[in-house]
């Protein structure tokens, strides 16, 4: 018994290294950051959801054209997405109609009162494709035409000040 015991207290002095020695790792090592800057974060708005969902939604769609299979997991993801997509884009067309469309605002999102149109539609035909009904050649022609320019209006920014690729040394 005195046997085990001894080596379980050698074993234990051995594997545990000194506070001391965690200390000086601890500040040799520091924390990676990830993502952005402080000053440059803001809380998320309900504008963020939307972009976020209809990213989704296109990459979702852009599978499908692709022969990708639907799997229960995507058809339900497509359903869910497309209806809240939809639902959005609807409000916010309303919003365009009521309030106006000023192509110069600076908050929120200032889309042309077509795309949300254009977005309406892509929500309609995931819903279709995820509920099983096939989509005609020219259909999905159309909307891969649709994909195409949701897809500009939403990863390109018009205003100079955004690009910052621009500023050179």
């Amino acid at each position: 018994m005195a046997d085990v015991k001894s080596v379980a207290d050698r074993t234990r002095k051995t594997d545990r290294p000194a506070k001391d020695t965690l200390l000086q790792k601890r500040e040799v090592f520091e924390m990676l950051r990830l993502g952005s800057k402080p000053e440059n974060m803001r809380e998320m708005e309900l504008d963020d959801i939307f972009i976020s969902r209809l990213q989704l939604l296109v990459i979702m769609t852009k599978s499908y054209l692709n022969k990708y299979p639907l799997g229960s997991y995507r058809e339900r993801s497509i359903l869910e997405n497309a209806g809240f997509v939809k639902v959005d884009a609807e409000e916010l067309a309303e919003d365009i109609v009521f309030f106006g469309w000023d192509e110069n605002a600076q908050n929120g999102l200032n889309f042309e009162p077509v795309f949300y149109q254009r977005v309406k539609l892509l929500a309609v035909m995931a819903e279709a494709f995820a509920k099983g009904h096939s989509l005609e050649a020219h259909k999905q022609e159309a909307l891969e035409k649709n994909l195409n320019t949701i897809c500009e209006a939403i990863t390109f920014s018009k205003t100079i000040s955004d690009m910052q690729f621009l500023k050179v040394a």
